[in-house]
């Protein structure tokens, strides 16, 4: 069997200067990293990034989340990689946790999660419960954004804006499953972000507006 050939995408949103150590430590365990600024509005570290011998892709403004990623599925499949992992910036996943999801990967499945259902305050935990019991996914940190695609997945999942709220949480997780893709969960240890506060739920207001939305989403799937 060949090698399984595995690219770390990274999609980041001024999350410098905490953003070289996270790399720093995934070049330990991986050769591939693929670094993509979605439109930073300080882009001159990425100097720095290039002499420190990353690649990366510079988007000339700011797509979202999950079109960052989608962009990262296209370089890949150019490129003939096997399957690719994201990676936050803000130094909340593991190197660890990413070398857990490969093996799953190598197995067959589509689509492997590594979640922490420790990590988040009462508001998200609240949340979550929630739309876990409602979504019908057997997905329980399905914002996590440590993620691993095949081949498969990427080609399924590389156009389409898969709503919800521009993050690549439960609308990318209905679509991988109304496409048929296998879908895993896997226990992995996080980290306190070091960077900026949570984009998909930096207060209480975000969470109600992030759990009326979702909630909506699904309750419109199954009419």
């Amino acid at each position: 069997m060949k090698n399984f050939k595995v690219l770390v995408l990274v999609p980041v949103f001024n999350e410098w200067p905490h953003l070289l150590p996270v790399l720093q430590k995934l070049q330990v365990h991986f050769s591939n990293i693929l670094l993509i600024d979605d439109g930073s509005e300080d882009k001159s570290y990425l100097g720095l990034i290039k002499e420190e011998g990353f690649q990366y892709l510079d988007l000339p403004f700011n797509l979202g989340h999950w079109s960052a990623i989608q962009t990262g599925f296209r370089y890949a499949l150019v490129n003939e990689f096997d399957g690719v992992i994201t990676f936050d910036g803000d130094g909340q996943h593991l190197p660890e946790g990413a070398l857990q999801i490969v093996p799953f990967l190598e197995q067959g499945y589509d689509v492997a999660i590594g979640g922490d259902n420790s990590r988040g305050g009462w508001t998200r935990k609240f949340c979550r419960g929630i739309l876990n019991r409602f979504s019908g996914l057997d997905i329980s940190d399905f914002t996590s954004g440590l993620r691993g695609y095949n081949r498969a997945a990427m080609g399924h999942l590389v156009q389409g804006a898969f709503l919800n709220l521009d993050y690549q949480d439960l609308g990318v997780l209905f679509m991988a499953k109304k496409k048929g893709l296998q879908l895993t969960e896997i226990p992995v240890n996080m980290e306190t972000r070091i960077g900026e506060k949570s984009k998909v739920f930096p207060n209480l207001a975000s969470v109600v507006r992030y759990l009326f939305i979702t909630l909506t989403f699904i309750t419109a799937r199954k009419l």
